[in-house]
């Protein structure tokens, strides 16, 4: 199973693109920050990350 990072400020579009993924066979992870993301990578290796270039 592909395991997805999503890194998203936005909460409610965060849950949305990983409902979707997670509906569709993948392992997703949602952050809404970089620090959070960071923290996530730290303890687990993912093979795809979707990130927002916008974050506040």
């Amino acid at each position: 199973m592909f395991k997805i990072l999503v890194v998203e400020d936005e909460k409610e579009m965060n849950r949305t693109v990983c409902s979707f993924l997670n509906q569709s066979g993948y392992e997703a992870t949602g952050c809404l920050s970089a620090n959070e993301a960071y923290d996530a990578m730290y303890d687990k290796v993912f093979d795809l990350i979707v990130s927002d270039i916008m974050m506040l």
